[in-house]
């Protein structure tokens, strides 16, 4: 690929959401120029950015002819999954470094992930059925004793959406999720009911490096969404180890030369399954603000690092010596008069994520898209983050206008 001579190397980042803030700050840091591309008009990563289109980051033909157009030097994303496979087919296309495409959809579709571990990992695998067709997928429902047994999940999306345990509205959660899924395709697999944790990981040279554990609880309206993500050193040693050496064979099994990965298992009877792991950095600010407060890490400027050629050495304290909570919000379904917000919320988070406003409503939460928005809060001690945590919470009220019975 050709050089810029003097002038700065352009990073072209897929995603200009807040949680890609930190990459393309980060990439700004570096001393590069930065293209972003995303399908809104305005994403919160734009101010940032040297260059900006307003392109799908799914669609790979578009985005290709963009970085071409800018004669693009690297290629990145990391808080977001539907723009993996798109990073890597570009940084085939020109040569530059990436996972590689096959990879990428080993990480990204269910299904090919699940074909990818097959014969490998079975006994972390829930028994799980793949359909193309409506119908067929109706068609194994309508044979079920119990719809709760299962869960259906489309096989590309991400933040939840269209993935739910089955009931006897089957046909209309099959067609939503049929819907949700970026190419044709749904899975149908065993429901596990048991505790969810998910890990966060780098891999660099090959090497396999477990950063942290976290405990994740779940909405009330969706026991597939998380509401609560704790960092509180009360995950047993033994189940930790367990849990980390699961993953680290699923990675290796996947074949990941690089970079974050983001995988959630669930524990049943001391068995442990694979939900999924993406090939990027945990959403909600985990990846760029709560892994280098825990461990002295940055998975952000280690990605950049290793992309760009920049020799660094990884160093991981024990996560486990700090504390910290990732709160979504989870306010009453209504119409929003006002947001109040206490000034003194600002010296207690270390991220605090929300967007909602006069005239907007709140939705009972039943996806991502349902989040209004999120809060981080840590410290070097337990009681005192758990305390913070409350205290974040009294400090943002909503004024609701008059509520009218609503119909979900």
């Amino acid at each position: 690929m050709k050089q810029h001579n003097n002038k700065a190397k352009i990073v072209h980042i897929l995603g200009g959401g807040f949680n890609q803030i930190p990459l393309i700050k980060k990439a700004k840091q570096m001393g590069y120029k930065v293209l972003l591309t995303d399908m809104n008009v305005n994403p919160p990563c734009k101010q940032y950015a040297d260059y900006y289109e307003q392109i799908d980051t799914t669609n790979k033909q578009e985005t290709l002819n963009c970085a071409e157009k800018y004669k693009i030097d690297y290629i990145v994303t990391d808080q977001t999954d539907v723009a993996v496979p798109t990073v890597a087919f570009i940084a085939e296309k020109l040569g530059l470094l990436g996972i590689g495409y096959n990879t990428a959809l080993k990480f990204t579709n269910k299904y090919v992930m699940r074909r990818a571990l097959k014969g490998k990992l079975d006994e972390h695998i829930p028994e799980c059925y793949y359909f193309d067709e409506e119908l067929e997928a109706e068609k194994f429902c309508s044979g079920l004793s119990t719809f709760s047994d299962y869960v259906i999940k489309p096989i590309n999306s991400q933040g939840s959406k269209g993935v739910s345990i089955l009931d006897y509205r089957y046909k209309q959660l099959i067609a939503n999720a049929f819907k949700e899924s970026v190419d044709r395709g749904i899975i149908i697999e065993r429901y596990i009911p048991g505790f969810e944790f998910s890990v966060e990981s780098f891999v660099k040279d090959g090497k396999i490096y477990n950063l942290t554990l976290t405990k994740k609880y779940h909405y009330d309206s969706n026991s597939c969404l998380d509401e609560r993500n704790t960092f509180l050193g009360d995950i047993d040693p033994l189940l930790e180890k367990k849990i980390f050496d699961v993953n680290t064979k699923v990675i290796k099994a996947l074949e990941l030369p690089f970079g974050n990965t983001h995988a959630e298992y669930k524990v049943e009877d001391g068995s442990i399954y694979l939900m999924e792991i993406a090939a990027r950095g945990a959403g909600g600010s985990i990846s760029s603000s709560v892994i280098p407060f825990l461990t002295g890490f940055d998975p952000t400027e280690a990605l950049l690092k290793t992309l760009t050629g920049v020799p660094f050495e990884i160093k991981v304290a024990d996560y486990k010596k700090k504390y910290a909570v990732l709160k979504f919000f989870n306010f009453p379904p209504g119409k929003v008069k006002k947001v109040n917000i206490d000034k003194n919320l600002f010296d207690n988070v270390l991220i605090f994520n929300l967007d909602l406003k006069e005239g907007d409503n709140i939705n009972p939460v039943r996806d991502s898209r349902d989040r209004p928005g999120y809060f981080i809060v840590c410290g070097s001690d337990r009681d005192e983050v758990l305390k913070k945590e409350k205290m974040v919470e009294s400090y943002v009220q909503i004024e609701y206008f008059e509520r009218k019975l609503a119909l979900n």
